[in-house]
Order: structure tokens, then sequence, then C-alpha cells
């Protein structure tokens, strides 16, 4: 909570969403997240359904005092949230348990994470699901039942999972950099940060790393030499230009006190070694578009085509099916692997596309083998969602040999875009980490 209390400001915005179910006459949650955001949201999407053997909805609260936002964590901890009007409450037959992402080395964003777990519930019947549907496509905000609102919300299907039910606590960094409107060229780095406007941009760290630069000369700290403008609109802009002696790449590494907030490569696209990254930062400056699509998705094809960009970036070589019952993508590698590759963007399709992608990968590898290609094929799953959000058995994709690629690979993987490495090498790798999954304890 130390964190929590450094970065959340009075102003600062939260948001909840719900699902939960009657077990033995009383509402346990089934899943929940909660989100503290520095902006308010864009608009109104607040809503509730209450049915006799369940309850659902989005509340949405702009603008609230840090002592307020605070008891909202505070009680999430404990296993519980308020919701119109409502106590919602983990099942405690056994002490909750915690789990962050904050362990995770690897994170490029590191927003504040902690997932509350409670005691698991039984799976709802048939005939309580059959009258919650039922319900749901009445209601004067209609659903096409319990999947269509979990999706709608971003939330687990009880029905698909073999987690416990959880809360899930996420809260956005009162400062950061703005992607779009930072660069690196002809050695000169520039960043943009943006901060809210009752935060103290003293605690804000920014150090830099050159590549190659000149030996210790390429790591700096360069907090110092932000200028911070006034506040404008609710926020603090802050501009650095920074320069850099042999840079083809700098790293930047924005903190808040102790907690890091954001590692982000930057690339002059002047110096890149990756022709193919050359060529798509010729026309889409900074890979604005790509990682909009990626990381900010709308809608499936236009994920499909981000997908298609990073992986042309890596060093694949894959190609859009315009026939639409097939996989999402064909992919090659310069050794000659193939890959059929399946994309989703909302957490209810991912049992159906598994399953596609299985059934696919053993029609393909049928119809070379009679045509005498004896290729093996492999398969891959991308989400445009977090891992925390998906249901998925690790043993299950082991099993299948299936690799999950998740929004925090996308994220990571522009760092590598400079050199990309063999795309074979990284095939490998991944079904090696796969394996490493399976056979680790408690999996």
């Amino acid at each position: 909570m130390k964190a929590t209390e450094d970065w959340v400001c009075d102003s600062y915005s939260v948001d909840i969403w719900y699902l939960a179910g009657k077990n033995e006459d009383q509402l346990h949650l089934w899943d929940a997240l909660i989100l503290l955001n520095p902006l308010p949201p864009p608009e109104d999407l607040s809503f509730h359904v209450t049915l006799e053997k369940f309850c659902a909805g989005r509340c949405q609260f702009p603008n609230q005092p840090k002592r307020k936002l605070l008891q909202i964590l505070d009680r999430a901890v404990q296993g519980q949230i308020d919701v119109h009007g409502h106590s919602l409450n983990l099942n405690n037959e056994q002490p909750y348990t915690f789990s962050s992402e904050m362990t995770h080395l690897d994170r490029w964003f590191s927003d504040l994470h902690l997932q509350v777990i409670g005691s698991r519930l039984p799976v709802p019947t048939a005939i309580d699901v059959a009258t919650i549907d039922n319900a749901l496509r009445r209601n004067e905000l209609p659903f096409d039942g319990l999947a269509d609102v979990a999706s709608w919300l971003g939330l687990t299907d009880p029905r698909y999972t073999t987690n416990p039910p959880s809360i899930k606590i996420r809260v956005n960094p009162p400062v950061d950099l703005i992607l779009p409107e930072c660069s690196l060229a002809g050695d000169q780095l520039r960043l943009v940060l943006h901060a809210h406007s009752r935060f103290d941009v003293s605690r804000v760290g920014l150090a830099v790393r050159a590549v190659p630069g000149k030996v210790l000369e390429s790591r700096k700290q360069i907090n110092s030499e932000i200028n911070w403008k006034r506040v404008h609109n609710g926020r603090r802009v802050g501009n650095a230009l920074i320069h850099l002696n042999q840079a083809n790449s700098a790293l930047a590494m924005l903190m808040i006190g102790e907690s890091t907030v954001r590692r982000q490569w930057f690339i002059d696209p002047a110096k890149a070694s990756n022709n193919r990254l050359i060529a798509i930062q010729h026309f889409d400056t900074d890979l604005r578009m790509v990682r909009q699509a990626l990381l900010e998705p709308t809608d499936s094809v236009r994920f499909e085509k981000g997908v298609a960009a990073l992986l042309f970036l890596l060093g694949f070589t894959p190609v859009l099916q315009v026939e639409t019952d097939s996989p999402d993508l064909v992919v090659t590698t310069p050794g000659g692997k193939l890959v059929i590759v399946e994309c989703m963007i909302k957490i209810a399709d991912f049992r159906s596309k598994l399953g596609k992608l299985v059934d696919r990968r053993g029609s393909l590898s049928k119809a070379l083998q009679a045509s005498g290609h004896y290729f093996h094929v492999d398969a891959v799953l991308v989400c445009a969602q977090p891992s925390d959000q998906i249901a998925f058995d690790t043993v299950e994709l082991g099993t299948r040999q299936v690799i999950l690629v998740t929004r925090e690979d996308l994220a990571s993987a522009f760092g590598r875009l400079r050199f990309p490495g063999s795309p074979d090498e990284l095939l490998e790798k991944c079904f090696a980490r796969l394996a490493t999954a399976c056979s680790a304890p408690n999996v």
C-alpha cells in the first residue's frame, strides 16, 4: 500500500467491474477488477444488473478524494467491494491469498497490481445459467446471457476457468511518457511526460541508456533536465531533450520513488539495422499505428493486421488469409517452419479459438502429408488481453503444443525490433518455456 499512497492523488478516478453469483443464499464475487486512473473516464459507462441469483455491472467514480480511493482499495484487499448499494465479497472459507505482476522482472509498463484470491465456489448449474441467460435477455439493458455480459465487462465467466474467484486491483501512474511524442533522431532523444496536476514531480526519476553509446557516458540520470510547465487542463507537461553520443537506440527508464513506471526503447530509424523496421517506420512514425492496433485494439481485423505487422518486423513472413474459414494468419520462418496463428481480442473467444487452432493445425498437417510435404506445423494463439484476465490451463497448452501470446508479450516485443534475432530460435525458446512451465510444480 505504500506505493499506492505515493501514486494516488486527489481527483483520481476509479472504475469497478464485477460479476457475482448467489451461493447458499449469499452473493459472492466470481470476478472483479478495480482500476484507478489519473484521468476521468471519457464517458460514463456505469450500469448494474440485479437478478435473483446474479448481479453484474460497472461503476465509474470520477475525481474522487484520495482518502476515499484508499478506502476502496483497503476494502478490496479484505475481499470486499461496494457497488450500487451492494457489498460483494469473495468467498473466504480459506484465508485470502495474494499475487502480483510486480514480481515479474521483465515488465515494460509497470502499473501497480495486486490480485486478491478467494476460495473456490461451485460452478453454476446448467439450470441456474439458463435462468440467468433468459433474465439477461429480458433485462432493460439486454445481454445475450452470462457469456455476453462477462465478455462485455472483460471478466471471466465462472464456467470456463479453473481459477478461484478474485479481485484484481490496478493503479495507473500519475506520470508517464507520452510515446507518440517521444523520439530519437540524430543523437537527440526527445522525451515528453504528462503528470497529474496534483502529483509532486520532484519524485520523478528518469534515466537513459544509449546503445552502442560511449562506455559509461551512455548511462545517466536525467530527471534534472526535465522542463516542467504549468498545469493546464488537469495535467503538467514535462519536456526533455537529451544529447546522446553514438545512439542508434536508447532505453528510457521512468520511476516514481523506488517504483518503476515504464521502460521504453526508442530507435533512430535512420540507424536501425533491421531493414524491415526502416521500411515500416518510414510510413508509420515510431510504429504508432502498429502499437495502437496491438495494444489498443478496437476490432479483430485491425488487431490481426497489427499481429501480422509485428511478425514481419520480427523476421517472420506472415500472410493474412482472405478466406474466413481458415487461420487468421499463416506464417513461415527463414528456416522453413510453418506456423498458423489465431488472434482474439475477447477473452470469451479463448476456448473456441483454441479448439479451432488445434483442429486447423491437424487438418493442414494431414493435407501437407498427403501431398508429400512432411512439414511440422506449429500453432500460436495471440490474445490482446493481459495473461491474468485469460482463463487458461498451462498443462493443456503444453499438451496441445500451442504457444499463447498475451498483451505483455506483444508490448515487450517492440523492445527487440532493432535486433530481432532469429525467428526460428524465437519459436524454439517459446516452446522451451512452455515445456518448463508445464513441468513446474503445482501446474
